[in-house]
């Protein structure tokens, strides 16, 4: 059965433009066509979804593309979806999808850090692996799969690790579920749990969902500008501490109504729920009433945004007694 490649824009479909800079041009079929041997492996279906750099990717296109994943699911004829997209937002938008999508039918993401312009492009072969992980029976049932440089990771522990350098999607602490080996998927793992499937009302999807990183001695600033938000998303230091100026204006917050939803700023690890008890502390946090999530912040961002308009919060994430 063939596997369905859903075109999105993004590196992987750019070439040099009149400037000499890169922009996405390249159809579905572009791609298809580029990677030698990829018809031997399946038969390909295409679907050009868009052609945008993926910073320009909203959050409804994120609901209108997890809606054609679960119209494939639907569909007995399709083995599998790759989605082909720009890798600066792609872990987010594979997470929204991971978020909406409850099926069994393989989803798989990839893209490219290099364009086909340049000298040794790496959309090909992460196209042609993303192929053969969508085949693998081992990747039914586990929701967006994101596939880079032979390595097969869940959307929701990969994260995009360098601004360059094509070995960049990386699962920091757990590592990947699979790596790609000439022509197997070698599974390693599976993953601990699945996203829960929400079913967000689309015309509740808001964007003003605000995330915001703790830093040192930071001002109050952007967290009084969220008064009006659905929402605050806070990465805060180390286990779960922020510095204590900016406390009232959290208290202001929550007085206010606004949820808050906080996580780490550390690549590894999780919020801490009882070992330190001075102000700015997990300690404080909890007295806020703040959900706490496992996820980095920009994927904090995209549940705290499914959840809301799936009035799920609470099961979205956990608030420590």
């Amino acid at each position: 059965m063939p596997i369905a490649v859903i075109s999105t824009g993004g590196t992987i479909a750019s070439t040099d433009d009149s400037g000499g800079d890169a922009s996405p041009e390249l159809t579905g079929s572009d791609l298809v066509d580029a990677v030698p041997g990829l018809g031997d492996i399946a038969e390909i279906v295409t679907e050009d979804f868009s052609n945008v750099p993926s910073p320009h990717f909203t959050v409804k296109q994120m609901f209108d593309l997890a809606e054609r994943v679960r119209a494939y699911d639907e569909d007995p004829s399709i083995d599998g979806v790759v989605i082909t997209q720009g890798t600066d937002i792609l872990e987010e938008s594979a997470y929204f999808v991971d978020c909406c999508y409850g099926g069994e039918t393989p989803v798989v993401f990839t893209g490219a850090m290099r364009n086909p312009t340049l000298a040794s492009p790496d959309g090909p072969g992460n196209m042609l692996a993303s192929v053969r992980t969508a085949k693998s029976d081992g990747a039914r049932g586990l929701g967006a799969l994101v596939v880079f440089n032979d390595r097969v990771a869940a959307a929701r522990d990969v994260t995009k690790m360098n601004s360059m350098n094509p070995d960049t999607f990386r699962s920091p602490e757990f590592g990947p579920l699979a790596s790609v080996d000439e022509d197997r998927v070698r599974w390693q793992r599976r993953p601990g749990e699945r996203t829960p499937d929400y079913a967000p009302d689309p015309a509740a999807l808001d964007n003003e969902v605000h995330a915001l990183t703790a830093t040192a001695d930071m001002s109050d600033h952007g967290i009084r500008a969220a008064a009006d938000a659905p929402a605050l998303c806070l990465a805060a230091t180390g286990a779960g501490h922020i510095p204590p100026g900016i406390i009232p204006a959290l208290e202001d917050l929550r007085e206010a109504g606004v949820p808050i939803i906080a996580t780490t700023r550390c690549p590894e690890g999780r919020l801490a729920r009882r070992t330190y008890d001075f102000p700015g502390s997990e300690a404080t946090l909890r007295r806020l009433d703040c959900h706490f999530s496992d996820r980095n912040l920009q994927k904090t961002r995209i549940e705290t945004i499914v959840a809301l308009a799936a009035d799920s919060l609470d099961e979205a994430f956990i608030r420590p007694d």
